[in-house]
């Protein structure tokens, strides 16, 4: 009888917010690696075995127990599958990138080992590769990504040959969900300050809060001072070290389109992603593929810019996940080390 060639993987899409893991069977590749067939035609498909969700994995933005918790998600995917060798692994994480990949890496690998993932069978990488082949637009083409972070990346085969932001919270992230939030939140310090224009956000993240940022009365300001309600209020969903709490607020812009203030954070956003992506491919040559939550989801800044994409003929594509791009290249690497072992 044949043996058995499904091969486990396990494939993770982590963002600065959530987390989402799968650990799928997928067939063997056994005719390609005998044939010496490139690992990248080995399917895709395969029967799920286990899936779980769980809170962000980012250095930057998302806490000290990040690490902790991302166990504890994984765990929860493996299920009864934990005791069967997981052929591949691949961790592809927000904020990964050269500065801190290492870090990241080291950490995973820790986090990794009590489950039995061997280090030798785990990759970690950044979650702009994973979500640009989620797109399926072949393997050149941009990434236009906007979640808890934002940036763009041009890929020729698969290679990343230029990128623009993606610096993260405090150095860029223009039109992320933390920075429309933090905007947003600047915008109503400005207005209750006198810094600033009056603004409906103000009533708006009120309303969120649970609190009559505007005077006060109902319910009465538990400090005394709206602005400091308001401090008290953001360092409970965005405290030190975590600022991708912030992006709760991201979607008010949306909500009060006639109110100036929310019109220019919204027009800033979505300016900088059309010039970001005209700049990066003048002649219109690439397919870009949209990703993240800002430009994932329905709404005045995703609907505007594939306005702006079609008014240029530009081919485009959306996607809600980067892990179907994570599952296809753990199946991937899972075909090309089995190849290596049985030459």
């Amino acid at each position: 009888m044949e043996r058995d060639q499904r091969r486990i993987v396990l494939a993770a899409d982590i963002g600065g917010t959530s987390s989402r893991i799968e650990v799928r069977a997928v067939p063997g590749t056994s005719g390609a690696e005998s044939s010496g067939t490139d690992a990248r035609t080995a399917t895709t498909e395969g029967e799920l075995l286990g899936a779980a969700t769980g809170p962000g994995c980012n250095l930057r933005s998302s806490g000290p127990e990040a690490f902790t918790t991302l166990a504890a998600t994984m765990r929860d995917a493996l299920g009864e599958v934990s005791g069967h060798e997981v052929s591949h692994a691949v961790l592809a994480f927000a904020g990964a990138g050269p500065a801190q990949h290492q870090q990241v890496q080291r950490a995973t690998h820790e986090a990794a080992a009590p489950l039995g993932i061997d280090a030798s069978r785990l990759t970690v990488t950044d979650d702009h590769l994973v979500a640009f082949l989620a797109g399926e637009v072949g393997d050149d083409g941009i990434l236009l990504l906007a979640g808890t972070g934002a940036v763009a990346v041009t890929y020729r085969q698969r290679r990343a040959v230029e990128r623009r932001d993606g610096m993260g919270w405090l150095l860029g992230d223009i039109g992320s969900a933390v920075w429309l939030g933090r905007r947003t939140v600047q915008a109503v310090a400005a207005d209750l300050d006198s810094r600033g224009r009056r603004t409906l956000l103000t009533e708006r993240v009120g309303d969120m809060l649970d609190l009559d940022l505007r005077d006060g009365l109902l319910p009465p300001s538990p400090t005394g001072d709206v602005r400091q309600d308001l401090i008290r209020a953001v360092d409970r969903i965005a405290p030190a070290g975590y600022p991708a709490g912030l992006g709760r607020f991201a979607p008010l812009p949306g909500t009060v389109l006639e109110d100036p203030a929310a019109r220019e954070i919204l027009d800033t956003a979505i300016r900088h992603f059309c010039t970001t992506v005209r700049e990066m491919d003048p002649s219109l040559g690439l397919p870009v593929v949209l990703a993240g939550s800002v430009l994932a989801t329905p709404g005045p800044i995703r609907d505007e810019v594939v306005t702006g994409f079609d008014a240029e003929g530009r081919e485009h594509r959306t996607v809600s996940s980067g892990l179907p791009g994570a599952v296809r290249l753990a199946t991937e690497m899972a075909a090309e080390m089995a190849g290596g072992q049985n030459r």
